[in-house]
């Protein structure tokens, strides 16, 4: 029995003579053949325009090679005077015969460009007039009953079909190989899967993502109403993204506003977002002090300790805002619970008389304990849908919080989390190479959509001293380069993210990962794919 491609008729079938001869094909010839019914085929011509076509069946044997089988049920006849061919009594564009040499010719072009070369293998054609049982006499020139089947010989197809196509070897024929049979059916029967892959999913969970927060942003018309307000927002709420659209509106007004962050990578995608408008500053908090300092002569001298960046740099700022104050029309302030209140006390200078102030913050992101005291003495809005991250995800996420958090019925399911316990680093540092290959050489993850985070510096991590795991190498100094993957620490890491993020190297006993504010603020970064390598121990709020 051959194997059948499909492996029933189409219901959709409206050839009363193909429906016959799918199943007498089937039955006739030997598992040795393949069977494809209605082979549709597009192909470029000579001039390279795309030219259609369809082969009713398409025959392949790896010793006969392939032969194009034309179908005309119902009753035959050729005018010789007219020189044109009747099926029915209507008269056909094409002779049969034309019909199936033109397919053979089509189907070597498509072998020829999917191969790279001409198969080596037999590309014939023959016809078959499954309701003609009398003998063909008279043919015309360009048919020939050696390579027509009728009525009568389909009780014998088994031995017909493999006649045929041994009468039309060409001089260049071999039979084809194994492996080159595969290679042959793979091109003619190839498995085609799109939109279902890890890249495509993610793709679509993007698009619901993006539409979510723009809904989300929404909310910034009941803060309108307000020139000063404090909005608290849950991991993945777009707090980022609102503080940057409320910027970009009051600057469109006409205003001149200020954007700041903690974060050093914040405050350059802050200044990156708002790049367009000249009446926008946008910087981290003590980048945009010492740029005054500095132009004014008055920084203190550089130093790395904790006292130079909580109390001489804000101390000095406030000395020079007595001297030469700076007015904005507004000012708006991201992930503000790492903000000191000697920070407030110089940020709070800076908004002009009865200008617009605004403070985002998410208390559960308090990675350094500050004293959540606000310089806008008003009860906040409160943005409790996550809008960022996957339903897998935020349900790790919201294991680490006692607030309620809602996800929106419509956000994208997206892939399980993936949490193991790998106690030996060099073993955990194989399993961190393990992950990178799969994501970037199996899933086709790009992998500047990849981020590594951990609590410490990267030597302090499994990672080490070399920077090289497996095929790809670890920076955390933001270099680039061919199978580069970034590594940066959650604290300096959050309020960014990335598509995939690996977390490495938690555990409770250490006391960067000892609160669950850790690994809420470094799970929350990943927006689709989520990696967690325990070191040892409990795994955090379990």
């Amino acid at each position: 029995m051959a194997r059948m491609i499909p492996a029933a008729l189409p219901v959709d079938t409206r050839s009363g003579a193909e429906k016959r001869l799918f199943s007498v094909l089937r039955d006739g010839l030997d598992d040795g053949f393949t069977v494809f019914h209605s082979f549709d085929l597009l192909v470029q011509n000579r001039l390279g325009k795309f030219v259609e076509g369809e082969i009713d069946f398409l025959i392949f044997s790896p010793q006969a090679g392939f032969l194009v089988l034309e179908v005309k049920g119902g009753s035959i006849r050729y005018d010789g005077q007219q020189g044109v061919w009747y099926q029915n009594d209507k008269p056909l564009r094409l002779s049969p015969f034309a019909q199936a040499e033109r397919s053979k010719h089509k189907l070597e072009r498509f072998l020829e460009k999917r191969l790279g070369h001409r198969p080596e293998c037999t590309v014939a054609h023959a016809v078959c007039f499954p309701d003609v049982y009398s003998e063909l006499k008279n043919l015309p020139s360009g048919a020939d009953a050696a390579i027509c089947i009728t009525g009568q010989q389909l009780g014998q197809i088994g031995e017909v079909i493999p006649g045929i196509m041994e009468a039309l070897k060409g001089d260049r024929h071999r039979p084809v190989s194994q492996d080159e049979a595969l290679r042959l059916r793979e091109i003619v029967m190839p498995y085609c899967e799109y939109g279902t892959s890890l890249t495509d999913r993610m793709g679509q969970a993007e698009e619901v993502i993006f539409r979510l927060t723009e809904n989300q942003c929404r909310l910034l018309d009941f803060i309108s109403s307000h020139r000063q307000a404090v909005i608290e927002g849950c991991a993945g709420s777009g707090k980022t993204i609102m503080a940057v659209k409320k910027a970009r509106e009051l600057a469109l007004e006409g205003n001149s506003v200020l954007l700041l962050a903690y974060n050093v990578m914040i405050g350059e995608q802050l200044a990156a977002a708002v790049s367009d408008l000249h009446n926008v500053t946008a910087r981290h908090y003590h980048r945009f002090c010492l740029d005054l300092l500095e132009m004014a002569g008055a920084a203190p001298p550089p130093d790395d300790g904790k006292e130079y960046w909580e109390r001489q740099i804000p101390e000095a700022f406030a000395r020079l805002m007595q001297t030469r104050p700076i007015k904005y029309d507004a000012v708006v302030v991201d992930e503000g619970q790492d903000f000191l209140v000697e920070y407030w006390l110089t940020i709070t200078d800076l908004v002009c008389e009865d200008g617009y102030f605004y403070i985002f913050y998410d208390r559960d992101q308090n990675l350094y304990g500050v004293d959540l005291d606000f310089p806008i003495d008003r009860e906040p809005f409160v943005l409790n849908d996550n809008c960022r991250n996957t339903r897998s995800i935020f349900d790790r996420l919201s294991t680490l919080t006692d607030r309620t958090m809602h996800l929106c019925p419509d956000a994208p399911g997206g892939e399980p989390v993936v949490e193991r316990t790998v106690p030996i680093a060099s073993v955990r540092r194989r399993e961190l190479g393990r992950i990178l290959h799969d994501l970037v050489n199996n899933k086709g993850i790009e992998r500047d959509r990849i981020v590594i985070l951990g609590g410490h510096s990267i030597r302090h991590t499994c990672i080490g001293d070399n920077p090289v795991v497996g095929m790809f190498r670890i920076t955390e100094t933001g270099e680039d380069g061919p199978n580069v993957i970034q590594y940066r620490t959650y604290m300096k890491f959050k309020g960014c993210e990335a598509d995939a993020v690996i977390v490495i190297d938690v555990d409770r006993d250490d006391e960067r990962w000892a609160s669950p504010a850790a690994l809420y603020t470094a799970i929350s970064r990943a927006k689709h794919l989520l990696y967690v390598l325990y070191s040892g121990g409990e795994r955090v709020a379990e």
